[in-house]
């Protein structure tokens, strides 16, 4: 991936660069001015998904229509909401759920497979050191998330999206080893810090466009009280909204 090439062509310049100004007084400045700038650029790639800077994630659709996606969840409080208004319009939505959660709600779980809707793995723990984890470790809470989905709702769950989208060259390994893409997201709707209902429907109906996936979280009360006039807003722009498996070409689930 992009990571290894990026590493490649700083050791070469570091390389390079320590014989061509060895004999001058820059040597140092220099190779200084290289190791910022990997870590800087190695920083920048594990924040941004859409870099596709250590593995290969779906950042957006290839047909003409939007993708709802809420992470975060299941919520007792706010989850049947969202459910129920994406019920009512007809829509149909992906939730990447948190195992712990999940294992916790299982009816909140079943209801999402019942009305249509696909599931995707949000790691077991959403750990917030879950971006240190080694390989052994973030491939047991991911299993762990997926078996959890598996034994409530009989489906094995193959889209994953990293929590806090950060990513690393761990994710990549396993992500291979259990088949599973990476799903980011070509929208953040920032309902996370949005101060009311009428910031937070603004800033996704002034920037949304086709193909688009849009980040939004199940656990909020701001959107689930934003979700319908969201929805009516992309209708009437002549949006249409898609199912996630239909609007990137994937399978959800493990195939038996």
């Amino acid at each position: 991936m992009k990571h290894n090439i990026f590493t490649f062509i700083c050791i070469t310049a570091f390389a390079l660069c320590s014989i061509i100004f060895w004999e001058t007084g820059y040597v140092w400045l220099v190779l200084t001015a290289i190791a910022l700038l990997y870590f800087g650029v190695t920083a920048y790639g594990s924040y941004q998904i859409q870099a596709n800077y250590f593995l290969k994630s779906i950042n957006k659709g290839k047909t003409k229509a939007i993708a709802l996606t809420f992470d975060d969840g299941p919520d007792p409080e706010t989850t049947p909401a969202i459910l129920d208004t994406l019920l009512e319009k007809k829509v149909k939505a992906t939730f990447f759920v948190i195992g712990k959660k999940a294992v916790n709600h299982p009816e909140l779980l079943q209801r999402i497979v019942d009305e249509g809707h696909t599931i995707g793995n949000h790691s077991y723990s959403h750990h917030y050191l879950i971006g240190f984890f080694s390989k052994q470790k973030l491939k047991s809470d991911l299993t762990q998330c997926s078996d959890a989905i598996s034994d409530i709702t009989g489906k094995k769950p193959l889209f994953f999206r990293p929590p806090f989208g950060v990513t690393n060259p761990r994710y990549a390994t396993v992500l291979g080893t259990l088949g599973m893409h990476s799903i980011g997201w070509s929208l953040r709707s920032l309902d996370t810090r949005a101060k009311n209902k009428y910031q937070l429907i603004n800033k996704i109906i002034s920037t949304i466009k086709t193909r688009d996936i849009v980040l939004l979280h199940d656990h909020l009360r701001i959107t689930a009280d934003s979700l319908g006039d969201i929805i009516s807003h992309c209708l009437e722009m002549g949006i249409k909204i898609e199912t996630l498996p239909r609007l990137i070409g994937k399978e959800p689930y493990e195939q038996h």
